[in-house]
């Protein structure tokens, strides 16, 4: 879209609003409120979306070795562990090492004493993939490698996992869900501004097309109304959304505003379902007239 195409389509939209300020103003407010609900739903899914990334990191899965297993075939153990498209890194952790921070966090430093010896194995505790985090492919790894002659145990919190992996697909279909719902309240209250709007000017579009306007050329300047007004709501929306976000942020521990790039979504979608609700409600009043 060249610049003097997109200057005639903001002075039109622009006109427009002026016009009918009242009704513009009522459309904005209206639209506002409708996007701040699906704002304060993005807001929460985002910073639940930060925290389950948080705990994909911590998912790990231990590899415990046998006993007595020699030093060159651990190392080619540990070698054959990296080649798997699953993992991208695996860290020893001695039996010993692992005895002392046992020992650490239970504040028991005597404890070798009573035991008698360490009982703990020799292990390898495997960082995955960020693509590779599911429940299904860390079954799958630890199917694998439990097979290996190495191996004594694989632990992964298998439960853990799943429950984990049902939590984020509950919380996307849930945010989708209300997108969906408030999606449509958009475009209901768009189209209906709209609409009153054209039936408010039918001299002005019948006169248009007695002097040879296109089609095309009546639709655009309620297009483009429309499409101006959910840009306007989806801008107050969110900075009402910044503002609500900042001061809870002092008082809710790690909470975060969305993204630039989720800004950026969300009022591309403002302006989407703008554009969906003007195109339908001028296509029906047009259509009405017999035009």
């Amino acid at each position: 879209m060249n610049p003097r195409t997109l200057r005639y389509l903001v002075n039109e939209g622009g006109r427009g609003i002026r016009r009918h300020r009242v009704m513009a103003f009522t459309a904005i407010v209206t639209m506002s409120a409708s996007l701040l609900v699906l704002g304060v739903f993005l807001v929460a899914s985002y910073n639940m979306r930060q925290a389950l990334a948080r705990l994909e990191e911590r998912k790990e899965v231990v590899v415990y070795l046998r006993e007595g297993v020699a030093e060159d075939d651990r190392t080619l153990f540990e070698e054959r562990l990296k080649l798997h498209p699953a993992v991208v890194g695996a860290r020893f952790v001695s039996k010993d090492e692992a005895w002392e921070e046992f020992s650490a966090s239970m504040h028991a430093e005597g404890l070798t004493d009573a035991v008698g010896r360490n009982p703990l194995p020799d292990a390898y505790h495997l960082v995955l993939a960020p693509d590779r985090r599911d429940a299904a492919t860390i079954a799958g790894l630890a199917s694998e490698v439990g097979t290996w002659d190495e191996v004594e145990e694989v632990v992964t919190g298998g439960e853990w996992v799943g429950r984990l992996d049902r939590f984020a697909r509950s919380v996307l279909l849930f945010t989708a869900a209300i997108g969906l719902a408030v999606a449509l309240s958009i475009v209901v209250i768009v189209a209906n501004t709209v609409r009153l709007t054209l039936l408010a000017r039918p001299d002005l579009i019948h006169t248009m097309k007695s002097v040879g306007a296109s089609e095309t050329f009546i639709r655009i300047p309620f297009l483009s109304e429309g499409v101006m007004q959910s840009a306007l709501a989806g801008v107050v929306s969110l900075a009402a959304l910044y503002g609500a976000t900042a001061f809870l942020s002092s008082r809710v521990a790690d909470l975060q505003f969305i993204s630039p790039s989720w800004c950026l979504g969300f009022l591309g979608s403002a302006v989407v379902l703008g554009f969906l609700g003007s195109a339908l409600s001028v296509r029906n009043v047009l259509r009405q007239a017999g035009l």
